[in-house]
């Protein structure tokens, strides 16, 4: 049923006018409720169960196709990689701990992806730096293997990881007990 507009008495323009405001405002209040919150999976929750929704699709596929070859490498650093996303992902929402065993797996993969290929240098970074955000001690060998290639096309992350050395190596107990030493 159409309203003649030009013939509609004020009160019925008003009403509509009414109903249309709250509408979009009832959507616009829907829509901010999240807004600033943490997101789900955050560092309150569970680990991973709000970018599970997101990532584990994304993890499934990418495992499926790396066991139809297991000797591909890039395969293989694909599932990594994808771990790689997720753990940033709950990093970014401030669930560090939360992250952890992503980057972690992610680790996992790259290493098989890196007994297959040695010297794919993207895999070599981004399994240094999942190392790094993991905490685990091994990731200022790994930051430096990284800096070591000195790819020319990964020249901007090289340089991300001579900064996370530089911190990795001031927060080290054994760098900071140990004495320093001045040039002759």
């Amino acid at each position: 049923m159409a309203i003649n507009k030009k013939s509609a008495p004020a009160w019925t323009k008003a009403v509509i006018i009414i109903v249309a405001v709250t509408f979009v405002a009832s959507i616009a209040l829907a829509g901010f409720q999240g807004f600033g919150s943490k997101a789900p999976g955050g560092s309150n929750g569970a680990a991973g169960t709000g970018f599970a929704v997101t990532y584990q699709p994304q993890v499934d596929a990418a495992l499926n196709a790396s066991k139809s070859d297991p000797t591909n490498a890039a395969l293989l650093a694909n599932v990594g990689h994808t771990y790689y996303e997720w753990a940033v992902a709950e990093y970014e929402s401030g669930a560090v701990d939360a992250s952890r065993p992503y980057w972690l797996s992610a680790v996992t993969y790259y290493d098989q992806a890196l007994k297959l290929n040695p010297s794919d240098n993207t895999v070599v970074g981004n399994k240094a730096f999942a190392l790094t955000y993991a905490g685990s001690p091994d990731a200022k060998v790994a930051l430096e293997t990284f800096i070591a290639t000195n790819d020319a096309a990964l020249q901007p992350q090289i340089a991300n990881a001579k900064d996370l050395l530089a911190q990795v190596a001031a927060s080290s107990p054994d760098t900071a007990s140990a004495p320093a030493t001045s040039a002759p």
